[in-house]
């Protein structure tokens, strides 16, 4: 058993072994978003979706429908997306109030910036202090090593050689059980991003598509001439009409 010491704090690292068997039936929603900022006459003005996806996780993950929204914000989007992100995903938490919710955040940041944080969370990135990094140099995976009360803040590993991920979560899971549920969700083959969170993934992916898209729409009408707010309104109006929403 390994241990890792970071800043005076010593940690344990749990491995997951062939033997560890653990059975799931849970509802997991990955929840992403993205944004393009663009000009009009009357100033600058961001469009901003958010993208969750759902899943039933059992033996293996169950796709069970997705949905996309979308926004016009006065001014740049970065704050006006996370807010919209963490309401999407207080609003998935009550109408499935068993389902975990997976975000490509930081959520302690995020929390201290005064956002109401939906419970069964946990936040994956894989974007993080290089200096944490340099002390996560672990063989042996699958593992993930975890701190904390409440919020708990850690890392994983999914394969030798394979990305470090940041982790935090409020789950009450014990680190295995926790370990072996995230392990379940990183085994499609994603050629970018080897053992990257499958749903997380599929989020961001959607994200960027209906990004894309207005992004084409809205540089096009740009390169003619400055876009009115009005014509722009108008135009993702009769967008709305076509977004994406799927359900199994």
């Amino acid at each position: 058993m390994s241990v890792i010491s970071d800043r005076g704090v010593s940690s344990t690292v749990v491995r997951l072994y062939p033997e560890d068997n653990y059975v799931f039936d849970i509802r997991v929603a990955a929840v992403d978003g993205s944004l393009h900022e663009f000009i009009t006459e009357d100033g600058n003005y961001s469009y901003v979706n958010v993208s969750a996806v759902i899943f039933r996780l059992t033996s293996s993950l169950i796709y069970q429908g997705g949905h996309v929204k979308e926004f016009i914000v006065q001014g740049p989007g970065e704050e006006a997306m996370r807010q919209i992100e963490y309401e999407e995903a207080r609003n998935l938490r009550s109408e499935m109030e068993d389902v975990i919710i997976l975000m490509d955040r930081k959520i302690s940041m995020d929390r201290e910036l005064g956002i109401e944080i939906p419970r069964n969370i946990i936040g994956i990135v894989k974007d993080f202090d290089q200096r944490e990094r340099s002390i996560l140099d672990e063989s042996g995976a699958p593992w993930i090593v975890l701190s904390g009360n409440g919020l708990r803040t850690g890392f994983v590993r999914f394969s030798d050689g394979g990305w470090v991920f940041r982790i935090e979560t409020d789950l009450n899971y014990e680190q295995r059980q926790l370990l072996a549920l995230l392990y379940r969700m990183a085994r499609e083959p994603i050629p970018e991003a080897i053992n990257y969170n499958y749903p997380l993934f599929l989020a961001d992916k959607m994200a960027k598509f209906y990004r894309d898209r207005a992004r084409r729409g809205l540089d096009f009408l740009s390169s003619k001439k400055f876009l009115k707010y009005r014509d722009f309104r108008r135009i993702v109006e009769i967008g709305r009409r076509r977004v994406w929403n799927s359900r199994v």
